[in-house]
C-alpha cells in the first residue's frame, strides 16, 4: 500500500520590495526567499481522498476542498496526472497567516508526493505551472536551493544562493494578518513595467516594504516590534505576522528564550538546503 511521511519546510522573506501594482491587479515583487526547516509534517496513505489536520496550530485550518493541500491534489489530477487516491494527514506546526509560507510548502509537497507515486506523472515543468496557479509562494518550494530572489508574483526566479546563515529565530504572535488586506493598505503605485533586475543576497535581513501596511491592518503588531527589536534585529516576514532574525547557532536559543519571556511563542530554525523531493522522510 502507498504510504509515507515528510517533514516540510517554511520560508522567510529576507528582503521584500513591492515595486508597484500591475495591470492584472497583482503586485510586482522582488524578494529574497530563504528556506527553513521546521515546517508542517505531512503523511499520507492510500485510501479515499480526505484531509485530517492535527497539531498545535490546527485550529481554524479548513479540511474541505478550500484547503490549498486538497486544491493541489485536485489540480494535479485535473491536469492529467494519475495516481492512487490518497488520504492526507497534516500536523500543523506553524500558524496559518503568519507569512511563513507553510501552506504553500504543504501544497508543493502534495505535488511532489503525487509525482512519486504516480502511474502517469506530469513532470516538473507541468508541476511548476500548476504551482504558480495555486499560489505565488508554491513554486519556491519546488526549487533546489535554500535562497532565491523571486520577482513577478513570486513565480520568476532572478537569482539563487546558498547563504551562510547559521540559525533563524522566529517570533510567532497570536495576531494574524490578512495578506489581501495588507496589500490593499499599502496603496502601491502602478508598476510601469520594465526589466526585472537582480540584487545580491544581503548578509543580514534588510527591508520589508509591507511592514507599515501590516501594522496598519493589525495594530497589535506595533506593540511587538519595539520589544522584539530590543532583543535582536527582528524583521517581519511577508505580510506578517511572524517576525524573524538571523543568529549564530550558539546564541539562537538565548534569543528565543528572551522572546518567550515577553509572552511570545518562539522557535529556532535552520536553513534548509532545498530539495525537489519535498521533505525529510
Amino acid at each position: 500500500m502507498t504510504a509515507g511521511s515528510w517533514e516540510l519546510g517554511c520560508k522567510v522573506n529576507w528582503t521584500l520590495e513591492v515595486l508597484g501594482r500591475r495591470e492584472d491587479g497583482f503586485h510586482e515583487l522582488r524578494s529574497w526567499f530563504l528556506w527553513l526547516d521546521g515546517g508542517d509534517f505531512l503523511s499520507w496513505q492510500e485510501g479515499q481522498r480526505a484531509l485530517t489536520v492535527t497539531g498545535v496550530d490546527a485550529v481554524g485550518v479548513p479540511t474541505d476542498s478550500s484547503n490549498l493541500l486538497l486544491r493541489a491534489d485536485c489540480a494535479w489530477r485535473a491536469a492529467g496526472g494519475r495516481a492512487p487516491s490518497l488520504a492526507w494527514t497534516l500536523e500543523k506546526r506553524l500558524p496559518p497567516g503568519s507569512g511563513l509560507g507553510a501552506g504553500s510548502a504543504d501544497a508543493a509537497a502534495v505535488l511532489q508526493v503525487l509525482e512519486q507515486v504516480a502511474t502517469e506523472p506530469l513532470g516538473l515543468d507541468s508541476c511548476l505551472q500548476l504551482a504558480g496557479q495555486l499560489g505565488s509562494d508554491v513554486p519556491f518550494f519546488l526549487g533546489e536551493v535554500s535562497a532565491q530572489l523571486l520577482a513577478g508574483r513570486g513565480e520568476i526566479s532572478l537569482a539563487k544562493e546558498r547563504p551562510d546563515c547559521e540559525a533563524v529565530v522566529l517570533a510567532l504572535p497570536t495576531a494574524l494578518a490578512s495578506t489581501p488586506e495588507v496589500f490593499a493598505a499599502l496603496g502601491a503605485p502602478d508598476w510601469p513595467g520594465g526589466v526585472r533586475e537582480a540584487i545580491p543576497f544581503p548578509t543580514e535581513p534588510q527591508w520589508n516594504q509591507l511592514e507599515g501596511a501590516a501594522i496598519q491592518v493589525v495594530p497589535a503588531l506595533a506593540g511587538l516590534r519595539d520589544p522584539l527589536r530590543a532583543i535582536a534585529p527582528f524583521q517581519l516576514s511577508g505580510s506578517g505576522s511572524a517576525w524573524f532574525c538571523s543568529q549564530p547557532s550558539d546564541q539562537a536559543a538565548e534569543v528565543a528564550a528572551a522572546v518567550q519571556a515577553l509572552g511570545i511563542r518562539a522557535q529556532v530554525h535552520k536553513v534548509w538546503a532545498g530539495s525537489c523531493v519535498g521533505g525529510k522522510a
